[in-house]
């Protein structure tokens, strides 16, 4: 099945104008209704011409159009039943709603097609703020094909290992999903959860025997890689995917297996629409004979953009574009202080750019900012043919203020800041935020050292497994372990130093030992590894939001207990 569906422009343009105006109509309806919630006729009414624009979408055959309308409906009838106060979770989603239905009309009628899984997000979000179950993202599909885990008999290789050690084994992996898993919940925009997840799916799956659940945790492995891989984009509806392999694994430790099909169905079809096709990802489409749909996440992703306006992305881009505009003419400031020239052709040019970039600042809405920076480019401009020697402390201030401004951006680039936090920029505010800026600027250099430090452990590590027991490969870890730990130190962080500590032990033991035994030594290796991914994504963490969940250090700290007990 193709997702996009082609639409008969001829019977939609019939009634795209009464369509547009019936829209209109019930916008400003609801409008109303924001503003005299007493009035509940005003909602009827609404809702009687979203009952109108549902089943006109229906007979155009505009299906993901009709479904956002007959939603939206469905929230104003569950509404006008609440005798209470109305919650305001569910004013907003109609709102949102009511901005997202017309711009998508407009996108179809331009494509001249349809792609109605656009809008599964924005109708789950009507269904959450009145209980209703969220829709998959095949819910479009009609395709009814055979399961991978019933109907193959495709099988690979598989760690062998005995009770309890098995258990004590699934029920660590387990514990690192969830680990992963609870970032997912609570933030969608760290990859390093991802990542985490998606190895212990692998290593999970590498422990059951072959059989319709291995073949199971096969396509969860792919759907997992495809999601690290930055092939899938995380929604409210993806997660609870991510959270129903969370509870196949618990039923699987404790010996409850009951394969979910629909778990399996919906993983299929987001490999489906996977932009990440590649690598294991491909091979698992392959032996399951899945094929790709003709669209993929990603462009499904700027869809939605194009749909819905600029994305963080865009404002990220056009944030570090301006950030490299405003270190520019400060370069240029610096040049104009040391020659002293003040005539048309070195000032002008600088008064543009700081006038160009105080244009963007408004844009993004920091409208203290731009009026600064409009004000200094307008004493600059009267400085044409002055004695700059004269004006050297006025000079000083517009770098100050472009490094200000500067660092302001970054900090909210950061996440650090929010726009509303640059309503007040006296002296000392400014002070304070500029000293942040520095003190984020060195934490970030010593995560990002610290973060290298533990990828180049972690490729020593298979370094030496992949070249049969190399002890080349891994004979300066500890001595990188203990700079690392330096590092933890230097920033603050609580239970990093002591972690790396056990880990440095570890290695020097393991470095000196008397002889290799390859079966336990990989197994030890694995749990070191363990620990490593679980620092890095706590440094990925620190280094994003500048403060970190220690519940993320858990699973380092078992693994460096349990090194220390088998030692």
């Amino acid at each position: 099945m193709a997702l996009k569906v082609d639409i008969n422009t001829s019977s939609y343009a019939m009634v795209a104008d009464e369509l547009a105006k019936t829209l209109q109509q019930a916008t400003n309806v609801f409008e109303a209704f924001l503003s005299e919630r007493h009035s509940l006729d005003l909602l009827q009414q609404c809702e009687a011409s979203l009952r109108q624009i549902g089943g006109t979408l229906r007979l155009l055959e505009i299906p993901g159009a009709a479904l956002l309308a007959d939603e939206m409906r469905a929230l104003c009838g569950a509404i006008l039943k609440i005798i209470t106060a109305v919650p305001e979770g569910q004013l907003n989603a109609l709102s949102t709603a009511f901005f997202v239905l017309p711009r998508y009309l407009e996108f179809v009628q331009s494509r001249q097609s349809e792609v109605p899984l656009l809008v599964i997000c924005h109708v789950n979000e009507l269904r959450t703020v009145h209980n209703q179950l969220l829709l998959p993202d095949s819910y479009f599909s009609d395709t009814d094909e055979g399961l991978f885990s019933r109907d193959s008999h495709i099988q690979v290789r598989s760690k062998s290992l005995a009770e309890p050690a098995l258990s004590d084994n699934l029920k660590r992996i387990s514990h690192l999903y969830q680990s992963g898993l609870l970032g997912v919940l609570r933030d969608a925009h760290n990859p390093m959860q991802l990542v985490i997840m998606s190895r212990a799916v692998r290593r999970f799956r590498s422990c059951i025997d072959p059989g319709p659940q291995q073949r199971f945790w096969l396509i969860a492995d792919a759907v997992l890689d495809a999601f690290a891989n930055s092939g899938l984009e995380l929604n409210p509806h993806r997660k609870r995917v991510l959270a129903g392999l969370e509870g196949q694994m618990r039923g699987r430790v404790k010996n409850r297996v009951v394969l979910n099909e629909v778990l399996e169905r919906e993983m299929i079809f987001l490999l489906k629409i996977s932009a990440y096709r590649e690598g294991f990802v491909a091979k698992v489409m392959k032996a399951a004979r899945i094929t790709a749909f003709d669209i993929d996440d990603n462009q499904l992703k700027k869809m939605r953009g194009i749909m819905l306006g600029l994305s963080y992305d865009t404002v990220s881009s056009v944030i570090h574009e301006l950030r490299t505009e405003l270190r520019h003419a400060k370069d240029v400031l610096e040049l104009l202080a040391q020659h002293q020239r003040s005539d048309s052709e070195e000032l002008l040019p600088l008064t543009s750019v700081l006038k160009q970039s105080a244009d963007i600042l408004s844009i993004l809405n920091l409208p203290v900012l731009a009026s600064t920076l409009t004000d200094h480019a307008n004493a600059l401009h009267a400085l044409v043919g002055c004695d700059l020697s004269q004006e050297r402390s006025r000079l000083e201030d517009l770098a100050d203020t472009l490094l200000f401004i500067d660092g302001s951006l970054a900090q909210i680039d950061r996440r650090k800041l929010n726009y509303e936090d640059l309503g007040d920029i006296s002296l000392e505010r400014r002070d304070e935020i500029s000293a942040d800026n520095q003190v984020s600027e060195a934490r970030s250099i010593v995560i990002e050292e610290s973060k290298a430090a533990i990828g180049l452990v972690k490729r020593a590590i298979s370094a030496y497994i992949d070249s049969g027991f190399d002890s080349t490969h891994i004979a300066n870890l500890p001595q990188l372990l203990d700079s690392v730990r330096g590092a933890f130190q230097m920033i603050n962080v609580k239970k990093l130093p002591d972690v790396t500590l056990g880990a440095s032990e570890f290695m020097r033991r393991f470095v000196d030992r008397e002889s290799v035994n390859a079966a336990s030594d990989v197994q030890e290796l694995e749990t070191l590894a363990d620990a490593m991914i679980s620092i890095e994504y706590y440094l990925n963490e620190l280094g994003r939001r500048h403060i970190a969940d220690e519940r993320i250090l858990q699973v380092a700290e078992d693994s460096i207990a349990q090194l220390r007990k088998a030692s």
